[in-house]
């Protein structure tokens, strides 16, 4: 039991409920579940992560400012010297401010702003006025943006929003395809690299998320099994909430039948902490980026791909469309072609060594936790 890895970021959805119904969100097929986690069962389950070396509670959903516990438990947080933050689609931000009082400027926020298809002209004008709100008082915020193939004219109005702001912006441009989500077709790949490509040259601000073939690399990859966890609103704990909201198996445990100590040490969590590159599949099996990128979202390559360990669905379709020619090459500098080439000879070489470190220590390299 001493070998496991400190649990530093404790992710707590703290409510099924949402006060909208974003038509990306993968969550929202627990809406109707009405379920949520009481401010009892959440000082428990902080003490124990504690225990376990926890630094950071994130607090989220649904919507986590509906829930009738929240502010309480970000107090109680507090008191215990961890850092809190909460990720809201930036609606109730006044009833937040209001009911934390001097608190409030302690709290990080990661609030979703991804333009006005999206939501609407209203919503987004409250979301905006929001989050200013949030920077005037000295909060530590970051915008998050997904782009779909319905908010995709809106690049500029989105970013050129958060870099007045002079605020750090996290944009995924593949969303979930779960929940509301399935029903929005993933961009196209050359959509998405004319996306990537706008956002380098115009906005340095921005992280993108996305396999390193196409960000580039640089930024850390969330850690999950390894020290974070997420807990589901009715007490279930899991890996990734983005699967578990849409496959409700893919759990290891719930903290209100087992001491979250237990869960951390169980298969559920161990069978990631060992994973190699060879094990996964695919293109992902002989990737050059893979120590890097580790998969890129999971989420997303098994709601894809059918398996936690897929490759990436846009990985995929660059390398059948610069294989079957569908991509022009030509739009791309002489540096990005040569690493693009790099790329799909090391995938067709029979001759690959495949990075045999674990995928635990990769992680805790990543988040210096070594």
């Amino acid at each position: 039991m001493s070998s496991l890895p400190i649990l530093k970021d404790l992710h707590i959805r703290i409510t099924s409920k949402c006060n909208m119904n974003c038509p990306h969100c993968y969550a929202a097929d627990w809406f109707g579940d009405n379920v949520q986690l009481d401010f009892v069962t959440i000082s428990k389950l902080v003490e124990e992560a504690i225990d376990l070396g926890c630094r950071k509670v994130t607090f989220t959903g649904g919507e986590p400012l509906v829930s009738d516990f929240l502010i309480d438990s970000i107090i109680f947080c507090f008191s215990k010297g961890l850092r809190v933050e909460v990720e809201s689609n930036g609606m109730l931000i006044d009833k937040i401010i209001k009911n934390l009082g001097n608190f409030i400027s302690k709290v990080e926020f990661a609030i979703s702003y991804d333009g006005e298809k999206m939501r609407g002209d209203k919503q987004a004008a409250i979301v905006r006025k929001n989050i200013e709100k949030l920077v005037d008082i000295g909060c530590d915020v970051k915008i998050q943006t997904v782009i779909t193939n319905i908010n995709d004219t809106e690049i500029d109005h989105i970013f050129g929003f958060s870099e007045r702001l002079n605020i750090r912006n996290r944009v995924f441009l593949a969303h979930s395809p779960n929940g509301n989500g399935k029903n929005i077709s993933l961009r196209k790949i050359n959509d998405c690299l004319k996306t990537v490509s706008t956002l380098r040259d115009r906005y340095k601000h921005v992280i993108i998320e996305l396999p390193d073939i196409f960000s580039g690399g640089g930024q850390k990859k969330c850690g999950w099994g390894v020290h974070r966890c997420e807990i589901m609103p009715n007490g279930d704990v899991t890996s990734c909430a983005p699967i578990t909201f849409n496959n409700r198996t893919f759990i290891a445990g719930n903290i209100k039948e087992r001491p979250l100590k237990e869960i951390w040490s169980s298969s559920h969590f161990q069978r990631i902490r060992e994973l190699h590159q060879a094990n996964f599949k695919g293109l992902c099996a002989k990737c050059i980026f893979w120590k890097t990128c580790l998969g890129a979202c999971r989420s997303i390559s098994f709601s894809t791909g059918g398996d936690l360990l897929s490759p990436h669905p846009f990985c995929i379709e660059l390398f059948d469309g610069i294989k079957d020619k569908s991509i022009d090459m030509s739009s791309f500098s002489e540096d990005i072609q040569n690493v693009i080439y790099q790329w799909i000879s090391n995938i067709e070489s029979p001759h690959f060594n495949a990075n045999n470190e674990r995928y635990e220590d990769i992680v805790k390299a990543q988040h210096k936790l070594l």
